[in-house]
């Protein structure tokens, strides 16, 4: 009877932690690249929810959760910026063979926690006379 109990008390415990394992929901990946900037192990992950989500589920056909991780790449000398990986993937997405699997799509990103892109590496004159020539254009 003893182990009956324990038996119990492990699959509560198993379910409960089950629940607060479940990822937490993002709108858009903004706010994980900028939850990443500031993680002390440069990552963060989630699920995708809302119109992003709903549109990438058109787009697959699945209805399986969008997932969201950021991992740094590299940091900047420029406080705050980092070079951050998108990673967005889901799964059960039938394939033009007809086989379900998972797809994935990363993007690379240079991005400071004011949402600019770090000046680290810019030429700054080249810049400037490129968006003087645009006003000069117009």
């Amino acid at each position: 009877m003893v182990n009956a109990y324990r038996v119990i008390a492990c699959a509560a415990a198993l379910a409960c932690v089950a629940t607060l394992a479940k990822a937490a929901q993002y709108d858009s990946p903004k706010a994980l690249l900028m939850q990443a900037i500031d993680a002390p192990d440069g990552k963060a992950s989630g699920e995708i929810v809302g119109p992003v989500a709903e549109r990438f589920r058109q787009a697959t056909g699945s209805s399986a959760p969008v997932l969201a991780e950021v991992s740094t790449i590299k940091s900047f000398q420029q406080e705050g910026c980092k070079r951050l990986q998108l990673r967005l993937r889901q799964g059960d997405v039938t394939d033009k063979e007809g086989r379900r699997g998972e797809i994935a799509f990363t993007y690379d990103f240079n991005l400071c926690r004011d949402g600019t892109p770090p000046t680290e590496g810019m030429d700054l004159g080249r810049v400037s006379e490129v968006l003087r020539s645009r006003d000069l254009a117009r």
